[in-house]
């Protein structure tokens, strides 16, 4: 008796399970007409031909890195020494970015001033504050002192 049961069960959940495969066959159908005799495309068969406006576009281009080499020698300009193009390639070297003439203005500005008056010449001038102790120990070590 238990095994005639357990057939039953067995039959039905099978029919349950093709029911259900049948119903999602047709329902996930490609196209509307609910074709249920149709063969859905295999892995196999070679794809539909895609319309003009169906083509993929071109990936978008990646983002090209370029790559800075550091100045190591400041180029000669008038009425800079020696030293002032020791301080710019100085600064340079730390990140610090500002104009030529704006920063041998600015050390010899700076030079002698108490650390607060200083960091507000320099950081309303475009410097981060950051950067204010590099700036002013690259001035005193390039020009020995003020």
């Amino acid at each position: 008796m238990r095994q005639i049961i357990v057939v039953v069960v067995a039959a039905l959940l099978a029919a349950v399970l093709a029911s259900a495969g049948a119903i999602a066959f047709i329902k996930l159908s490609p196209d509307e007409s609910r074709d249920a005799g149709r063969v859905g495309e295999t892995r196999t068969s070679a794809p539909p031909a895609q319309e003009p406006e169906q083509r993929r576009a071109p990936p978008e281009p990646r983002p090209t890195v370029t790559v800075t080499e550091p100045r190591t020698v400041a180029p000669e300009q008038p009425g800079y020494g020696a030293a002032d193009a020791n301080f710019l390639a100085l600064i340079a070297a730390d990140g610090i970015t500002a104009p030529d003439d704006w920063a041998i203005e600015a050390g010899r500005a700076t030079c002698g001033m108490d650390y607060a008056s200083a960091r507000e010449y320099l950081t309303d001038g475009g410097l981060y504050d950051h950067h204010v102790q590099a700036f002013l120990d690259a001035w005193v070590i390039t020009h020995g002192g003020c």
